[in-house]
């Protein structure tokens, strides 16, 4: 949850560059939640810079479809509709299935170490209570996955949609029991990628996909009604 004053002042050799990366960590850590406000005013005082790198790197966050800019009220984090989700969902079964097939067909021994450390690292963190370097972890396995299929096309698709994809999976790591799951549906994807057999890589990487999606559609919503009846009840 922000607050103010947490911003650490930005050097002016690095406007531009900083105040976007530092809104987009701060948006993608869940730190901005979705719907929070963003003004100008506020960061650029916090950041200790103009309110003008502040509107550019909004105007950059639009791009990433991480930001929502409306006349007359100013910038909100992106806070996507269930519809949405699941468009942005199924179009990622789309890519990754084809990715986990693909590896599956040629098993590069590099990119199934790099997977496997991936998975022994969320298992350790998630032993530690270390939340986030599970998050981290479980975010290394699918970039590992998008930079080692064949078709460099596909792997450009999904980095275009990576921001927004991250947006959606810090959604889903607030239902209960999330880290754990998304850790088992990456150790089968990884075990049908080393068995080469391209079909259960597919249904694999599908389900886990599936799963963020039930996790994801109408959270926001179910989690806020869950936590005002425990305050009720408090």
């Amino acid at each position: 949850m922000y607050h103010p004053g947490m911003r650490q002042r930005i050097l002016p050799a690095q406007l531009e560059r900083r105040v976007y990366e530092q809104l987009r960590d701060e948006i993608l850590s869940g730190t901005l939640t979705t719907g929070a406000q963003l003004v100008e005013a506020r960061i650029a005082t916090d950041l200790g810079v103009s309110k003008t790198p502040v509107r550019e790197a909004l105007i950059r966050l639009q791009r990433d479809g991480l930001v929502e800019i409306e006349p007359y009220r100013g910038a909100r984090v992106i806070e996507p509709a269930d519809a949405d989700v699941r468009e942005i969902l199924e179009l990622r079964i789309l890519l990754e299935c084809h990715i986990a097939q693909d590896l599956a067909r040629r098993r590069p021994s590099e990119v199934l170490d790099s997977l496997e450390r991936t998975i022994e690292d969320c298992r350790q963190a998630l032993q530690t209570g270390d939340e986030a370097r599970v998050h981290s972890a479980l975010t290394e396995f699918s970039d590992v996955m998008a930079d080692a299929g064949g078709n460099k096309r596909l792997g450009k698709a999904l980095d275009e949609l990576r921001s927004v994809l991250l947006l959606i999976a810090n959604t889903s790591l607030r239902r209960p029991g999330r880290e754990a799951r998304s850790l088992a549906e990456h150790e089968r994807i990884l075990a049908a990628i080393r068995a080469g057999d391209a079909e259960e890589a597919a249904a694999a990487t599908e389900a886990h996909i599936r799963s963020i999606e039930e996790d994801s559609v109408g959270s926001d919503g179910e989690l806020a009604t869950a936590e005002t009846a425990s305050a009720r009840t408090a």
